[in-house]
């Protein structure tokens, strides 16, 4: 069972990477941040990024501002366990066709390398287009699909989430 903590350590989070910024220029400011944990494991630290006043936290997953969920990983987790953990929980969140769950699968494998200790991945969920993904250094890829957008932003923003604690530091509600 997935638990979360507060990660009150703002001095942790980096600057978003160049490439994100040079292709979505603007104010970002961190709205929350957590620790992602399973068991007894760290999994990832995550910051919830925001531009300007309109992120709705009453509904973040139909935001109409554009935000950044940035995870910097303290652990190895391949690409594979990142896509069938996603693709689980959007099914259980969303109930999506099995067919267009299968596309965002091949989408996402296509896009996300496997992580290790220190390895960043940061999704920009741009209302009404999509993703885009960045790694630490460079762009990886986007996949251009509101309803994608709002099924992947749910595994961490729905109220439904099996992490409630993170959402709750990510979106700056009292856990």
């Amino acid at each position: 069972m997935p638990v979360s903590a507060t990660f009150d350590d703002a001095s942790k989070i980096a600057a978003l990477p160049e490439s994100l910024e040079a292709q979505f220029p603007g104010h970002w400011q961190v709205h929350g941040q957590g620790l992602f944990t399973w068991s007894v494991f760290r999994v990832y630290r995550a910051a919830l990024h925001v531009q300007g006043d309109g992120f709705d936290t009453t509904a973040p997953c139909a935001s109409a501002a554009p935000f950044a969920l940035d995870l910097n990983y303290l652990r190895n987790v391949s690409a594979d366990q990142i896509v069938q953990t996603s693709l689980q929980e959007m099914r259980r969140l969303r109930e999506p066709d099995e067919a267009l769950l299968a596309q965002w699968g091949e989408q996402l494998q296509a896009i996300l390398p496997d992580v290790g200790l220190g390895d960043r991945l940061v999704g920009v969920f741009v209302p009404g287009k999509g993703v885009s993904f960045f790694g630490r250094e460079a762009a990886l890829g986007q996949i251009d699909d509101p309803a994608f957008a709002e099924a992947f932003a749910a595994v961490w923003l729905d109220a439904q989430t099996r992490a409630p604690a993170l959402r709750a530091n990510l979106l700056g509600l009292s856990a």
